[in-house]
């Protein structure tokens, strides 16, 4: 799989990317856990790992689509 930002392209690997999306599954669960606590930090850093999870789970199905067909 390829990301690219601007000009730059980086090659990474399906199984690293997977490995990326859990870990910041993890730190989004962290974040919730705290959230309990009157901390409004850890309720935004939270909503923000989740938006970057959901942005990656989706280019990984996206790339996975595109090379079945």
């Amino acid at each position: 799989m390829s990301l690219s930002h601007n000009s730059c392209r980086m090659e990474v690997p399906k199984t690293d990317l997977q490995t990326f999306i859990k870990y910041l599954e993890d730190a989004a669960k962290l974040y919730d856990a705290l959230a309990l606590l009157p901390m409004q930090k850890c309720t935004c850093r939270s909503h923000m790992i989740k938006k970057l999870t959901n942005k990656y789970k989706q280019k990984l199905q996206d790339n996975d689509k595109s090379r079945h067909r």
